[in-house]
């Protein structure tokens, strides 16, 4: 049963993963810059801390802003949100989300982790280019 749910939420993440990248690719357009707003929450799933909804899709050029939010219940109350090619190092208490914004100045794909924990499950950020 436990082996089933898990199968069933790493299929939700992936749907929610694909969904999401074709939703950015249609919605940007082939525009020169614009803002990429998006919300991460940070949840624990049998005892798994994970970011959500999945991979954050920009293109190159444009002005992200993430509006990080920690829902961890259980301890510690602080978790960290981290891209490294960006030199982004953001710590995301319980209860007070966090604002981030930089400019996607590379393509690529880079790793968002938490750099307080490093066994809890990250996302990524996707940058296309134009």
């Amino acid at each position: 049963m436990r082996t089933c749910l898990r199968v069933v939420l790493m299929a939700g993440i992936v749907l929610i993963a694909a969904v999401s990248l074709v939703i950015g690719v249609f919605q940007k357009g082939w525009a020169q810059s614009s803002v990429a707003e998006v919300t991460l929450v940070n949840i624990e799933f049998e005892g798994t801390k994970i970011w959500v909804p999945g991979p954050v899709v920009v293109h190159k050029g444009d002005t992200v802003r993430i509006k990080a939010i920690n829902n961890v219940k259980s301890d510690p109350p602080v978790h960290g949100l981290a891209i490294e090619a960006y030199g982004i190092q953001s710590v995301v208490n319980v209860g007070k989300p966090e604002a981030i914004e930089f400019k996607a100045d590379k393509a690529g794909i880079f790793p968002i982790t938490c750099h307080l924990h490093p066994a809890h499950v990250g996302t990524q950020l996707v940058v296309l280019d134009r």
